[in-house]
């Protein structure tokens, strides 16, 4: 038996980087001709990428080659400088580079990695899923669903969906603009769930590539989870910032506590006093965001993203 990682073909694609590194490899994976076309990309925030790259190798060592009925083409390290660096962002220009695309070939090094993928990865494509993650310092717990895309986002199991944000000059944004059927995956991160959250999202590409016509039906995983979707998320952010304090585990990401929960603490390092305490602000709050760990954090950032179900 023969996978579609043992069938993969990878090519290279060289972008300038510093003077240290002198160039940086993008890879590009593919396998199958004709018939749909399907991109996977992870990775396009660096901090994200090890979890989704792990979850496209699951897929592509589990699945044979002979349920191939169109073309696969994989990217699980999109943006390679960010995740060396294990950044958001590249840190040679600190740009996002979900909100650069279509970017610029004569660009700075993030604005050269848009327009590759805008101008190669998606060639032909009909279909572009996006996977990101809490990373290193959060978990998350849903899927935007998007115009066009309703059958994608429900085919991941994920605890929660939520509208996606008209943004064109995300990857998603930019292949809607095209015509394209797209989805924005955003599940898992560290937080010692992680093979949980891997093989959930493994068997959601495997739905939504059967879905969409590249794989074959025949073994497709069935559904194991309900998607309940929610209104417009809330980000719920400390006024100080000192030693962050959770008070609900990874466990209880992509659960709906009670309005009132308590969901962490923040204390000043110098005096251990206890500063502010985060609650859940809905009478039903579902939980779409949390940091799972005791860590040094700053006023203002993010903490929590948390929203009300809807019927």
């Amino acid at each position: 038996m023969t996978s579609l990682l043992d069938s993969m073909l990878w090519t290279e694609h060289a972008l300038p980087a510093s003077s240290a590194h002198g160039s940086v490899p993008v890879k590009i994976g593919e396998v199958g001709s004709g018939g749909p076309v399907a991109l996977i990309t992870a990775g396009i925030h660096g901090d994200e990428g090890p979890w989704g790259a792990w979850a496209i190798r699951q897929l592509l060592q589990s699945v044979e080659t002979s349920a191939l009925q169109g073309t696969l083409r994989v990217i699980p390290a999109a943006n390679p400088l960010a995740m060396t660096a294990d950044l958001r962002n590249a840190p040679l220009d600190q740009l996002d580079l979900n909100r650069t695309f279509p970017g610029n070939e004569k660009g700075s090094y993030t604005e050269r990695v848009a327009h590759l993928l805008a101008q190669t990865a998606l060639e032909g494509v009909d279909t572009v899923i996006d996977l990101h993650g809490g990373g290193s310092w959060c978990v998350n717990s849903f899927v935007f669903r998007m115009q066009g895309g309703e059958m994608l986002s429900d085919c991941f199991d994920a605890p929660f969906s939520m509208k996606a944000p008209d943004r064109a000059v995300s990857l998603t944004g930019y292949t809607r603009t095209l015509g394209k059927a797209v989805v924005g995956v955003e599940m898992g991160g560290k937080s010692g769930y992680e093979r949980h959250w891997a093989e959930r999202i493994t068997k959601g590409l495997h739905r939504a590539l059967a879905k969409v016509g590249v794989l074959s039906e025949a073994g497709t995983p069935a559904r194991e989870y309900e998607t309940i979707p929610v209104g417009g998320s809330t980000v719920l952010r400390p006024t100080n910032g000192g030693v962050f304090v959770p008070a609900v585990g990874p466990d209880q990401i992509g659960t709906i506590v009670p309005g009132g929960t308590i969901l962490g603490h923040v204390y000043d390092p110098g005096c251990v006093e206890l500063l502010e305490t985060l609650t859940a602000p809905f009478d039903q709050t579902a939980i779409l965001l949390l940091r799972p760990f005791i860590t040094q954090i700053e006023g203002g950032a993010m903490t929590y993203v948390v929203a009300e179900p809807q019927a």
